[in-house]
């Protein structure tokens, strides 16, 4: 059965977008995996982005699989054996729609709309990444319900740690309020876009306590911080930068798999993760 994970933050500008993106073509180019992609937000990058990248046009949308309660008929396959599931502008106003035609309970009015949607895919895939905002709302709320694993994206400095203490706080209080919210936190993926330090030398921020916090640290990164760097133009001009982006998230999701496993086993996530070779000079945007 496959794993349901989410990249989180409670801001703007953490990388979420390209962190899903990233480990969604990893996952599949290099580790053979069956992938899910969901776009559960309101401005859609990581469907254009997607779409774009291998040259795929859909009216499928979101909302629609919600409303026929069948997501299936809304997956747009992008390459053998990795799928998107287009997101839709008015995902919000739809789940406060659903809610009042449906809603019986406060769980059903919160979290209970996507959960079994999603639930039904887990045999077809190894990973299902749902991208959502970072907005605490009911669309959050029903992509968190449907989430296995959460890793949240960490900036450094004290915003990014309030941030972090406000995701972590609403995801405490959600789950003992609605009791289908069953997500566990399994690692901070910290960001330091200001270091310049290549990834594999950077040292894991120690604000919390280093089994919480991913090995490979983000640091700046010419083809991340390029403007929309997943078009043609930017891959071609960043090349080397590319690769070097390829080599950090195979690694990030060597790490996620070992946690995933370590808290299936043991209640518990902690892993010395080390580089893969595997993710040298990959080329994760070729069909």
């Amino acid at each position: 059965m496959g794993q349901v994970v989410m990249f989180a933050g409670s801001k703007a500008g953490t990388g979420k977008i390209t962190a899903s993106i990233m480990t969604a073509l990893v996952a599949n180019k290099l580790f053979k995996q069956r992938v899910l992609v969901i776009d559960a937000t309101t401005d859609l990058v990581a469907t254009k982005t997607l779409l774009a990248l291998f040259k795929q046009r859909t009216q499928a949308k979101l909302t629609t699989g919600l409303t026929v309660k069948q997501l299936g008929t809304v997956i747009t396959p992008l390459r053998p054996q990795l799928d998107l599931i287009p997101g839709a502008p008015e995902i919000e106003s739809y789940f406060e729609t659903a809610v009042e035609a449906e809603a019986t309970t406060q769980t059903q009015r919160t979290t209970s709309l996507m959960p079994p949607l999603v639930a039904e895919l887990k045999q077809q895939y190894d990973y299902i990444l749902i991208d959502t905002g970072a907005t605490f709302a009911l669309t959050f709320n029903n992509c968190l319900a449907s989430t296995d694993y959460v890793v949240v994206m960490q900036p450094t400095g004290s915003a990014g740690f309030h941030a972090t203490d406000r995701l972590f706080y609403y995801l405490k209080q959600l789950k003992e309020i609605q009791t289908n919210v069953t997500a566990e936190i399994v690692g901070h993926l910290s960001l330091d876009l200001t270091n310049p330090t290549p990834f594999y030398a950077a040292e894991p921020v120690s604000s919390f306590d280093v089994a919480d916090s991913f090995h490979t640290v983000i640091t700046k990164n010419d083809w991340l911080a390029a403007n929309a760097p997943f078009t043609a133009a930017m891959q071609k001009k960043y090349a080397g930068a590319c690769q070097l982006a390829g080599v950090m998230y195979s690694e990030i999701f060597n790490e996620l798999r070992a946690r995933i496993e370590l808290q299936q086993k043991l209640g518990q996530f902690a892993t010395p993760a080390g580089l893969t070779a595997k993710g040298k000079a990959i080329k994760l945007f070729s069909e």
